[in-house]
């Protein structure tokens, strides 16, 4: 009424087992590299946002007085 399994048929199946986990764990390996790279690059990208983000700040207090400036000369 048992399955009839050896040993062999064990190392077999243990054999692929093994493989599949290897697989596996090298292709989580290579997801895990990429997505240090996309960080590394949000983190670049949120920094350009910053350095936009206060540039504009400055421009939209600097151009009015610019203009206020240049007004009463002429």
């Amino acid at each position: 009424m048992g399955m009839d399994v050896d040993n062999q048929d064990i190392r077999t199946i243990y054999a692929r087992h093994d493989e599949r986990l290897r697989n596996i764990y090298s292709t989580l390996n290579r997801i895990e590299k990429h997505l240090e790279r996309l960080n590394g690059k949000v983190s670049n990208h949120d920094t350009d946002i910053a350095r936009f983000q206060t540039w504009g700040a400055v421009a939209l207090v600097t151009f009015p007085i610019m203009i206020n400036i240049i007004m009463r000369f002429v």
